[in-house]
């Protein structure tokens, strides 16, 4: 960062060895939290990002099995992705609803004859994996996705018996793997939001620092986060002037913009 207060710009990235590299503009694919907390820093807090962690808080992260599995586990015409919720009061705990998907439905070249990929997982949070040494971790891990598998042979009998291969994930392997802020997937709203317009732009109210991903409109989702990629590499190009804008048009719709998220 070069300057102060509402001067203050990015100008280039250190790295943990020390090299940096300065850029006409530096974009973050981080979270929020990683982004400004643990890049920019308490001191040079923007208000509006304040304001953002007013609204929105994190959201859980995922306990993930990937499985390589006998294809006679399926039955027959088997659909790709499943959504399980066998309580409905308890949707939103942990463990609560069973996410599976099964690619290799769509695309045979993925795996062996014979075989599919059967990738199965469930909101979770980082804490109850915090604070464990390596082996009560190994054993926790084993532990929850061995009662997973138990609840998921009620629709995919065989299950445990035709799993050729396991490989288990927790928030913590989220965290250390993707350097996300307690493995988080991204913002939901605290509150009722105003539509997807709550949501942070690209730019920021730093200068030449741009966010991309999950934590920038329109939020969580391949196709969500593809959309924030795409949108940002224009924004850039245009606030560089590589790319043509109407600038009263631009700076009056963004405004308008600004306005909506700070009093929403």
């Amino acid at each position: 960062m070069e300057g102060s207060g509402e001067e203050a710009r990015a100008v280039g990235v250190q790295l943990a060895d020390g090299r940096v590299y300065r850029g006409k503009a530096i974009i973050s694919n981080a979270t929020r939290w990683d982004t400004f907390e643990g890049l920019v820093g308490e001191e040079q807090l923007p208000e509006s990002e304040k304001r953002f962690r007013g609204r929105y808080t994190k959201a859980p992260s995922f306990m993930t099995m990937h499985l390589g599995i006998r294809a006679d586990v399926l039955p027959p015409d088997c659909d790709c992705h499943h959504i399980i919720v066998e309580e409905w009061e308890r949707m939103m705990d942990p463990y609560g609803t069973l996410f599976v998907s099964i690619p290799s439905l769509l695309d045979r070249g993925l795996c062996p004859e014979g075989t599919h990929i059967f990738h199965a997982f469930a909101p979770e949070w980082v804490e109850p994996w915090s604070g464990l040494d390596a082996r009560e971790y190994e054993r926790k891990k084993e532990e929850v996705a061995d009662a997973v598998v138990a609840r998921l042979e009620k629709y995919f009998p065989g299950l445990k018996e035709g799993t050729l291969f396991r490989e288990v994930a927790t928030p913590r392997t989220h965290r250390r793997f993707l350097n996300r802020s307690d493995g988080t997937y991204g913002p939901i709203p605290s509150r009722r939001p105003l539509g997807m317009l709550g949501m942070p732009f690209n730019r920021t109210a730093i200068k030449g620092l741009y966010c991309v991903g999950d934590s920038t409109f329109p939020g969580q989702g391949v196709n969500a986060v593809v959309f924030s990629g795409f949108g940002c590499a224009h924004r850039v190009l245009c606030d560089l002037g590589m790319e043509p804008r109407l600038p009263v048009v631009d700076e009056a719709y963004n405004s308008l913009l600004s306005a909506v998220r700070d009093n929403a």
